[in-house]
C-alpha cells in the first residue's frame, strides 16, 4: 500500500516533462545502487523499503529533479557561452555564418510576425551584437509560450523533453560516474568480505552478475552523456521551435497554453 501511494504521489508531483528531463537522469545516477541492492537481495529488506518509502513521501523525487535541473542549467550556460549562444539564437542571427539564408529569412519573418518584435538588421547586429541577442532571446521566449500546446505542437514538446534529458544527463555526469564507481568498488569489497569473514566463495553467480551489471552502469555513464548529444538535441529542438513559429504565422489562429511542458 505504501509503495502504491508513493507511486501516485510521484506522478502527481511531477509532470511528463519533469519525469523525462529531470527525474529520469537522477534515477540513472541511482541505478547502480538499485541494481546492486536488487541482485544481492537487499531491496526487499524492511529497512531499505522503509527508507525508500519515506523519501518518496517526503518529496524525494521533487528534490532529486530540482538538483538535476540546477546542474543542467549550470552546464547549459557554460556551453552556450562556448558555442556563441543557444542554437535558436544562432539560427536567427544574421551575422552567423553557415546558415541557410532563405530558411533563416523565413524563420525571422515568422518570429517577428507572431511576436510583434522586430529583429535587428544586419548592420544593427554588427553595431550592437549584445542588443541583437537580447531581442532574439525575448522573441524566442514568446514563441515558446505560444507553442506550449502539446496537442498542436507535439514535435516541439518532444524535442524539448529530449533536449532537457540530454542537457541534464550531461550536467550530472560526474555524479553518475562517481556513484557507479563507488558501487563497483563496494561490490568488490563485499565479495572479499564474504570470502574472508564468512568463508563463502567470492565468485558466485549472483556476485559476478552484480559486478558486471554495475560495471555496465559505469561504462554507460562514461559513454552516454556528451556535448555532442546535447548539441544535437538542442539543434533539433531549435529547428522544431522555429518551424512552429512558421506554422503560427501561416495559421494566425489563437494558441492555447494548456498542457505546456517546455521548461528546458
Amino acid at each position: 500500500m505504501k509503495s502504491k501511494t508513493a507511486g501516485r504521489l510521484k506522478v502527481l508531483w511531477l509532470d511528463a516533462y519533469e519525469r523525462r528531463a529531470r527525474l529520469a537522469p537522477g534515477l540513472l545516477v541511482l541505478l547502480p545502487v538499485n541494481v546492486a541492492l536488487a541482485v544481492l537481495g537487499l531491496s526487499k529488506a524492511p529497512v531499505v523499503v522503509s527508507v525508500l518509502t519515506a523519501l518518496s513521501l517526503a518529496g524525494g523525487p521533487i528534490v532529486l529533479a530540482e538538483l538535476v535541473r540546477h546542474q543542467g542549467r549550470k552546464v547549459q550556460e557554460k556551453l552556450w557561452r562556448s558555442w556563441g549562444g543557444s542554437p535558436t539564437i544562432q539560427k536567427l542571427r544574421l551575422r552567423q555564418e553557415g546558415q541557410n539564408t532563405l530558411q533563416r529569412q523565413n524563420w525571422r519573418k515568422a518570429v517577428s510576425s507572431v511576436t510583434g518584435i522586430a529583429l535587428l538588421s544586419v548592420r544593427s547586429e554588427r553595431a550592437n551584437p549584445a542588443r541583437a541577442n537580447e531581442v532574439i532571446e525575448v522573441a524566442v521566449g514568446q514563441v515558446r509560450s505560444l507553442t506550449r500546446d502539446e496537442t498542436r505542437f507535439p514535435l516541439v514538446c518532444a524535442e524539448n523533453r529530449s533536449y532537457g534529458f540530454n542537457r541534464n544527463l550531461y550536467g550530472i555526469r560526474w555524479a553518475g560516474r562517481i556513484t557507479a564507481l563507488l558501487v563497483v568498488l563496494g561490490v568488490v569489497a563485499y565479495m572479499l568480505w564474504r570470502a574472508n569473514f564468512d568463508h563463502q566463495p567470492p565468485l558466485t553467480h549472483v556476485n559476478v552478475f552484480t559486478l558486471l551489471a554495475t560495471i555496465v552502469c559505469l561504462v554507460m555513464w562514461c559513454v552516454l552523456p556528451s556535448q555532442e548529444r546535447m548539441n544535437s538535441a538542442a539543434e533539433r529542438y531549435a529547428y522544431e521551435l522555429l518551424q512552429a513559429a512558421v506554422v503560427l504565422d501561416v495559421g494566425k489562429s489563437p494558441v492555447t497554453s494548456e498542457g505546456g511542458q517546455q521548461r528546458a
